[in-house]
């Protein structure tokens, strides 16, 4: 049986609105996470965390970090100081964590079992002597 080229258009046509209509099923039921919820006010405050990077290179900060087999340890080479750290993973926001600086002798250390395993990026944000400082590194566990 020979189809004319009315029903093969036809045919075509309903493939591509089934294929379509699928397509806007199936992105709609994907869950969408932002990096962060006020993406805006953080680039507005983007320059002073530049600023804090600076400060950082400047009073020559090392920092170190420790993927060890049952903790990763934090090196900041300063004896006091009062801030932030955050653990973040890109692919699921839900296992994003944030720590008080709680630094001994100029190390913490955190259990592993508190992060699955993956991608993060740490970021410190700390205040030393009145002066504010930020550090980012990527590590994986």
């Amino acid at each position: 049986m020979r189809m004319n080229w009315g029903w093969k258009i036809t045919i075509v046509y309903s493939l591509f609105v089934i294929a379509m209509v699928s397509a806007v099923i199936f992105s709609t039921t994907l869950d969408v996470n932002l990096v962060e919820e006020n993406y805006y006010d953080k680039e507005v405050a983007f320059q002073k965390e530049i600023d804090q990077k600076q400060n950082a290179i400047n009073d020559s900060v090392v920092f170190k970090v420790n993927v060890l087999n049952d903790s990763i340890e934090l090196n900041i080479p300063v004896k006091e100081a009062q801030g932030k750290i955050y653990f973040v993973r890109a692919a699921d926001i839900n296992n994003d964590k944030k720590f008080e600086l709680k630094l001994v002798n100029g190390k913490q250390k955190f259990a592993k079992e508190l992060f699955k395993p993956g991608s993060y990026e740490i970021q410190v944000e700390w205040k030393n002597n009145n002066k504010e400082y930020y550090w980012e590194e990527k590590i994986t566990i």
